[in-house]
């Protein structure tokens, strides 16, 4: 049912333009990135065992994902594109939720790795048509946005290398995804406009990419230390409430 509904989705002709909120587009550009964070707590919890902190970050995050795709659904119903993009994330979603709420395992990581990438592709496909029809172009808040995407996708990819999968899209998309951190870094970074407080942010979250970096290196060195992947779900946590920062700062100066 699945591959007759994405077939229909991704080469379906209508193109029908719906009148959307333009806050619309903060919600759907929030659904790629908080599939990444919940697969990354998922991870966590596979490899590190449950603690009362990933139970909490699970519950608000995958609440917020809820919440959100409701909102998205009703506000899409008129544009048919849309509307099938969202019904396909629904189901999608009734799975990944049933799944990431359960105790986190081996087993089940092995699962998370194939069905968050499935999640995570069709909810940018949302945010990319929710853009096009807003007419919303890549700005600073955007980007931050992907940053904080990035640092929750880079850490799963991390977190199930270390716990032994052997996907081979991983080591694949690892490369991938720190190449694109990195270059939106450097974006941000090069703004003219930037001002001290967003500058010092900048910094924090370079000084955070540093460790991060550190353990992907040791990781392709086969060093599995734990201290290593518990530097890697800290250093993740930080870089993702300073790009979410950083975002907010970008939209108070009308820079979004």
């Amino acid at each position: 049912m699945r591959l007759i509904v994405l077939f229909f989705l991704l080469f379906g002709l209508n193109l029908n333009a719906a009148d959307l909120p333009a806050e619309m587009m903060q919600v759907a550009t929030s659904q790629q990135r908080l599939s990444e964070r919940i697969a990354r707590i998922y991870a966590w919890r596979s490899l590190e065992g449950e603690s009362a902190e990933a139970t909490r970050q699970h519950k608000l995050a995958s609440t917020q994902f809820s919440k959100q795709l409701e909102l998205l659904r009703m506000l899409s119903a008129d544009d048919a594109e849309l509307a099938d993009n969202y019904m396909l994330l629904a189901q999608l979603w009734a799975d990944y939720q049933k799944l990431t709420d359960a105790p986190g395992s081996h087993s089940g990581a092995s699962q998370l790795a194939e069905l968050s990438e499935e999640v995570s592709w069709i909810a940018r496909k949302g945010q990319e048509i929710v853009a096009q029809r807003l007419g919303v172009k890549h700005k600073p808040s955007r980007m931050v946005a992907d940053i904080a995407m990035l640092s929750q996708r880079l850490a799963k990819t991390y977190l199930l290398q270390a716990m032994g999968l052997k996907q081979p899209f991983l080591q694949r998309d690892l490369a991938d995804t720190r190449h694109e951190f990195i270059t939106l870094d450097r974006q941000l970074r090069a703004l003219s406009n930037n001002d001290a407080a967003l500058k010092d942010e900048l910094l924090l979250l370079e000084q955070q990419w540093f460790f991060f970096q550190h353990a992907i290196d040791e990781l392709a060195k086969k060093n599995t230390d734990p201290q290593l992947r518990r530097n890697v779900i800290t250093t993740s946590d930080r870089i993702y409430q300073i790009a979410l920062d950083l975002g907010k700062h970008y939209e108070r100066l009308g820079r979004g």
